[in-house]
């Protein structure tokens, strides 16, 4: 059974020495472009195989071994694609990305079919795992080139970003909280509102981009209650019962990312529905775009990850 998990964390690492190379490349005449490609990059090789190295807590097979197994894989051509002009190339290049996140969503999907809905924390981590097909969905809308319902490609490449971190990450790192938390005396209905506003703002984000960017300040605001919430459990409850120093300082560093994230995305969901310039996308990009990545969900997956690996060798 850690087989599977050891193998995501060593794609991972393997993922994070690529990434480095890559950041020598070149892929867009934009500054603002070619760093939120190098962002998607990091996405695709080192947080989804890391995060699916956490997801197990049983003897998981099926689409969990697939979709282990397949990740490196299909992240060459998906990377691959964006040295190539948006076009139906590219576009097949990066439909690889688009089949691993239908196997992730579908092994996500089989988890809660034969749990059901409770425990919330797992039902939150299966949240994760759906979302991640928006992702590989739009990551080919943005390298055929295509603008749908009159998206801009920023906005494209954005949603190809937040569903990566935000949809991917949030949830699964709620569902990890949630796992320590099931062991100590701590307030679960602010739990359960927690997983309810970040799993269920996802759709009214996505909604307020397509329809009304009320909408988008509804959903924004509710991811950012759902994450709130998320800090006082963590430094509440969380971080007092996990053990490495490393795993709490990295927990801590992820949950003031957060904080700082979303008091920016709050104001930037306000500034589209008053029609007011506050914060602009490429300002967006840059600090709340790489608060969340780099702060909240890789600092706090690799706390997870330092925490599982050191509560393993106890139990051992």
């Amino acid at each position: 059974m850690n087989s599977l998990p050891k193998f995501a964390r060593i794609s991972a690492a393997a993922g994070a020495v690529v990434w480095l190379l890559l950041l020598l490349t070149v892929t867009s005449d934009s500054r603002e472009t070619e760093i939120i490609h190098k962002v998607v990059f990091f996405g695709m090789l080192v947080i989804v195989p890391l995060a699916l190295s956490l997801v197990p807590i049983e003897n998981e097979r099926g689409f969990y071994r697939v979709a282990v197994l397949v990740q490196p894989v299909a992240a060459v051509p998906a990377i691959a694609s964006f040295f190539f002009p948006a076009g139906f190339l590219a576009a097949s290049l990066s439909s690889a990305w688009l089949i691993l996140s239908i196997l992730i969503a579908l092994f996500g999907l089989t988890r809660f079919k034969s749990r059901g809905l409770y425990p919330v924390a797992e039902s939150s981590v299966d949240a994760g795992l759906v979302y991640l097909t928006v992702a590989g969905g739009w990551l080919v809308v943005y390298r055929f080139g295509i603008q749908p319902l009159g998206y801009g490609e920023t906005i494209i490449l954005l949603t190809v970003v937040h569903f990566h971190f935000a949809g991917l990450g949030a949830p699964i790192i709620a569902g990890l909280s949630g796992r320590v938390l099931a062991t100590r005396n701590y307030p679960r209905r602010m739990f359960g509102v927690c997983v309810f506003a970040i799993v269920g703002a996802m759709p009214l984000v996505a909604a307020g981009i397509t329809f009304s960017p009320w909408l988008g300040f509804v959903g924004t605001l509710l991811i950012a209650i759902g994450l709130v919430l998320l800090v006082l459990l963590t430094f509440g409850w969380v971080i007092p019962a996990v053990a490495p120093l490393t795993g709490r300082v990295l927990l801590a560093i992820g949950a003031l990312s957060t904080c700082a994230a979303m008091v920016l995305a709050s104001l930037y969901a306000y500034s589209l529905a008053t029609k007011t310039l506050i914060i602009d996308i490429p300002t967006m990009a840059l600090t709340h775009g790489l608060l969340n990545a780099f702060g909240f969900v890789t600092c706090t997956l690799l706390a997870w990850t330092v925490i599982t690996i050191r509560s393993r060798a106890n139990v051992t």
